[in-house]
């Protein structure tokens, strides 16, 4: 077996023939692993980080794995350390090692025994993996068995829907109380009038509704807290970048909700293999009492149901109740926290993982023995 290590952007392009042939043989072919979103990702989000991708070849020749890695400075409870990830954040639905079907065991075994011969990390974090896929499960097998420093912890949970049978009977299926709600909104937003619906196919980042979608988000709340697509830079580039890449493969709607000539919502959609990924989904704040991100949803997937051209419906985002309202079903994501055996890593561990939960545990008994007390005094015996 082989393991190469791809530093430059160069490398990383030349590497798209093999990247491309094993996610398709892969277990997880999701559009946030292709070559397209992780040269955006990188190109937008690296802020000082340096590339550390692992790509390992089985004794054929045939790559087996990639670990699309960076390293960088990092802060962990306040101790500055040298940290290795996968090329993943708030941007990105999941991420994952991309290995070949049937060779999961074998791929781990290889990148953590290289990895284990680097002397240049503190702390390895693989994020963002799906907690029942197979990456997590040879991870913690190999880990296990091999008497690993690491930790596991929660991360994204998600929900999704299948895109399957009829809307009548899928939407039929919701709690009285939303679908009341629901319609509140449906007949306060007809009651404004001039409201109309359209999912635009984009092309490449010179479309008009792109400049409309980046309006949209700088005048929604995400703007106070420098998340919105207009003002941050990178996010900015990311969305530019993607809308090129995948829009000359006709693989992004755009959902647009107009009052007027105005657009005052959006959903940005990627299509990929039968999956939907709206990926983002901001509204104009001014526009709020007319909860038209609500709206707009709700006709998206009625669309979508009537269409039948997908399978499934992946939020992307956490379990916020507007999305749990369609559905409850979600994927869970963990983190895989793995500390190098050197004292500095050690002891980030036992702080991590032994001393805060404890803190934690003993905290939460001093508060219901307070509430108990407390009970107690107000209501004493007769």
């Amino acid at each position: 077996m082989k393991t190469t290590i791809i530093e430059t952007v160069e490398e990383l392009k030349s590497l798209r023939p093999q990247w491309d042939d094993l996610l398709e043989n892969s277990q997880n072919n999701v559009i946030q692993l292709t070559h397209d979103w992780m040269m955006a990702w990188w190109d937008s989000f690296n802020n000082g980080k340096t590339l550390h991708v692992v790509a390992i070849y089985g004794d054929g020749g045939q790559i087996l794995g990639i670990a699309p890695l960076v390293s960088g400075r990092h802060s962990y409870r306040g101790v500055s350390i040298n940290k290795l990830s996968l090329m993943a954040n708030g941007q990105s639905p999941s991420a994952d090692i991309i290995i070949r079907n049937g060779s999961h065991e074998l791929v781990i075994s290889r990148l953590l025994g290289y990895l284990s011969s680097l002397k240049e990390w503190d702390l390895l974090v693989l994020n963002k993996l799906d907690m029942d896929g197979k990456t997590a499960a040879a991870l913690s097998k190999y880990l296990t068995e091999n008497k690993f420093l690491f930790g596991i912890k929660n991360n994204i949970e998600s929900p999704f829907i299948d895109i399957n049978g009829e809307w009548e009977t899928f939407f039929a299926e919701k709690s009285k109380k939303f679908k009341k709600s629901l319609r509140n909104k449906l007949n306060r937003i007809e009651k404004a009038g001039d409201i109309s619906i359209e999912g635009v196919r984009i092309n490449d980042a010179n479309d008009p509704c792109i400049k409309a979608m980046f309006e949209i988000s700088s005048n929604s709340w995400k703007k106070d807290i420098g998340n919105d697509m207009l003002n941050n830079p990178r996010i900015n580039n990311f969305y530019n970048k993607i809308s090129n890449s995948f829009g000359k493969k006709g693989a992004i709607t755009l959902w647009l909700l107009k009052k007027g000539d105005k657009p005052i919502a959006f959903e940005f959609h990627l299509n990929y293999k039968g999956v939907v990924y709206p990926v983002r989904a901001d509204y104009d704040e001014s526009f709020g009492d007319l909860s038209p991100g609500s709206v707009l949803e709700y006709n998206i997937l009625k669309t979508l149901f009537a269409e039948g051209q997908c399978r499934e419906y992946n939020t992307c985002g956490h379990t916020y109740n507007y999305l749990m309202n369609w559905s409850t079903e979600t994927k869970k994501h963990v983190d895989f926290e793995i500390f190098r055996r050197r004292y500095k890593s050690y002891a980030l561990h036992f702080l991590e993982y032994m001393s805060i939960p404890l803190l934690k545990r003993l905290r939460a008994d001093q508060i219901r023995n307070y509430v108990k007390k407390g009970v107690k005094r107000c209501y004493p015996r007769q």
